[in-house]
């Protein structure tokens, strides 16, 4: 849970791109909707027993979320990078 919270804290820091806005950038723009998914997911393995098929789902769904912020984000802020680079 601690590890959870510290990442959204750190999210300025790991933050990439040089477009604040995710409004602007639409490969974010997919992925913080598979974000939104996975917290769904979450909430709603969150509510079940621990039992087998719920806990290889509460698993995947957890290491998706500190993908996420770990690789995800900032390999799509340097892929937008050399996009908007690319462009101009």
């Amino acid at each position: 849970m601690v590890g959870a919270i510290l990442i959204l804290m750190l999210l300025p820091i790991i933050n990439t791109s040089e477009i604040r806005s995710s409004k602007f950038r639409p490969i974010y723009s997919i992925a913080y909707w598979f974000l939104v998914a996975d917290f769904l997911i979450l909430g709603w393995i969150g509510q079940k027993p621990v039992e087998t098929p719920y806990i290889e789902v509460g698993q995947v769904a957890t290491v998706f979320y500190f993908l996420f912020f770990l690789v995800l984000v900032p390999v799509i802020g340097i892929i937008e990078k050399s996009l908007i680079r690319a462009r101009f």
